[in-house]
């Protein structure tokens, strides 16, 4: 989130439109207080941000035998 003044925001209107188009929310001030806010439109996937990629750190077969005897008792 980005807090600028009215009159930042009259300076470099387009700047602020291109950092809303990119996901972030800008906060409009007068006189120190928050009076509208710039949002943008569409949503960002939070898994597009994300730098490390998760890892399985056992087998697949080692994470699903748990479920196996679970599900024995059920059959």
């Amino acid at each position: 989130m980005i807090k600028i003044s009215a009159t930042k925001l009259r300076k470099n209107l387009f700047e602020y439109l291109d950092k809303a188009s990119e996901g972030e929310t800008i906060v409009i001030q007068r006189n120190n207080q928050d009076v509208a806010r710039i949002v943008p439109t569409h949503q960002i996937d939070w898994r597009d941000k994300m730098s490390i990629k998760p890892e399985l750190l056992v087998s697949q077969e080692e994470l699903i035998k748990p479920i196996e005897d679970i599900w024995e008792e059920y059959v």
